[in-house]
């Protein structure tokens, strides 16, 4: 117990993260003395296989459906977030296991990938691979998807995983490629006056030629199903294009959705696709805050320890948030997740105390730690509001 907490809170130590601040941390916390050797001897396959199982537990935990919602996430059963994953540097020894891109400067690099429950603030999935593998072997839709909205980057984009997502019940927001060029098939919304006729013609026919503040239009796309008896063959599905224009540059954003026009305005869809940056904002706090890229070693049993280990920091970070919201309901709208982090970071020796130490000790640092975490928590600024309740009123756009 003592060591997997180690590991969890115990990256606050020193400059940076390393096998023997950890130590130093463990013994420091535990009052037992451990020589180097019996120290590192303890990051086999066995304690990845505990770790493994830690985070696969917290991230059923975790994915809690925040009650507050009332604008359009308040649709959907959860809103989840799938982007490119973040890329972590290793030893050069690490190639065979990992692989990067880069084989002359960057040899090993291991891609970090997250599913995250947007509504719930939680990690629902993770997974460690090489940096060469592809994203879209790390996701698979099935009946989880049902009632749920999945928000995508380009680099999951693929017709034949939409098909999947809709045959399944599920909805999906993606960003449409520079590369597709869908004919378009219907209108959702016309607009007044000498508008471009736009029926029976590719995208890029009109593209240039749109002076309207949104498009929002049927399109027709064609992709090659999986192999079945030895057979492939072409479906053609009909989907949802919008198009939103940004005044600040004068170009067009263009989404590819299967949310139907009764259900969200065009201008609202745009908004909805300002949450996944929500994910982003995770790969930034891990790295940031919980020293995701620091890994000074090479063996592999010790890269995947450190990198789940980054992973519980983040999901008993979050589940602290939720308790400290839930201690403050009036003022939960004023604990952004940034400023939560840079807290739980800076008193996260201080919380691993609290853990092993006696309980004595314990409670008499918690009657001064406590106070101190619920203030300092708390954003100054009463009229920030949180991207989820920007999104939620309106006010959140994000290409």
């Amino acid at each position: 117990m003592a060591m997997v907490w180690t590991l969890t809170l115990g990256f606050g130590a020193g400059g940076e993260r390393s096998l023997a601040g950890l130590r130093r941390v463990y013994q420091r916390t535990t009052g037992v003395s451990v020589v180097p050797s019996t120290f590192y001897d303890r990051f086999t396959p066995g304690l990845v296989r505990l770790l493994r199982s830690v985070v696969g537990e917290l991230c059923e935990r975790v994915a809690q459906h925040e009650p507050s919602h009332r604008g359009v996430l308040a649709k959907f059963a959860d809103v989840v977030a799938v982007a490119d994953a973040t890329v972590v540097k290793l030893h050069r020894l690490l190639a065979k296991r990992y692989a990067g891109t880069r084989t002359n400067s960057q040899p090993a690099a291991a891609k970090l990938h997250l599913v995250m429950s947007v509504k719930g603030q939680g990690v629902n999935r993770v997974k460690v691979t090489g940096e060469r593998a592809n994203d879209h072997r790390t996701l698979r839709i099935g009946p989880w998807v049902r009632d749920r909205l999945l928000l995508f980057d380009l680099g999951f984009f693929r017709y034949q995983m939409f098909d999947c997502i809709d045959r399944n019940a599920g909805w999906f927001l993606t960003r449409l490629p520079a590369s597709a060029n869908p004919r378009i098939v219907g209108i959702h919304r016309r607009w007044r006056g000498r508008s471009v006729e736009l029926q029976g013609h590719r995208l890029d026919d009109v593209a240039s030629r749109l002076r309207r503040a949104t498009l929002d239009v049927e399109v027709e796309v064609e992709f090659k199903r999986r192999i079945y008896a030895g057979h492939r063959r072409t479906q053609r599905r009909r989907l949802r294009l919008i198009a939103v224009r940004d005044p600040a540059c004068a170009r067009y954003w263009f989404y590819l959705t299967n949310i139907t026009p009764e259900a969200l305005g065009a201008e609202e869809v745009a908004q909805l696709y300002a949450c996944r940056w929500q994910i982003e904002l995770v790969f930034k706090e891990l790295k940031s805050h919980y020293r995701l890229d620091e890994l000074p070693t090479r063996k592999a049993p010790v890269v995947e320890a450190l990198i789940l280990s980054s992973i519980i920091t983040l999901l008993v970070s979050r589940r602290l948030l939720d308790a400290v919201r839930r201690r403050l309901p009036r003022l939960r709208h004023r604990i952004p997740e940034g400023r939560w982090a840079a807290l739980f970071a800076a008193v996260s020796l201080a919380i691993l105390d609290l853990l092993i130490l006696p309980l004595r000790t314990a409670k008499a640092l918690a009657r001064r730690l406590e106070p101190m975490m619920l203030r300092e928590a708390i954003d100054p600024n009463a009229s920030r509001l949180l991207l989820l309740q920007r999104v939620d009123h309106g006010l959140a756009w994000n290409p």
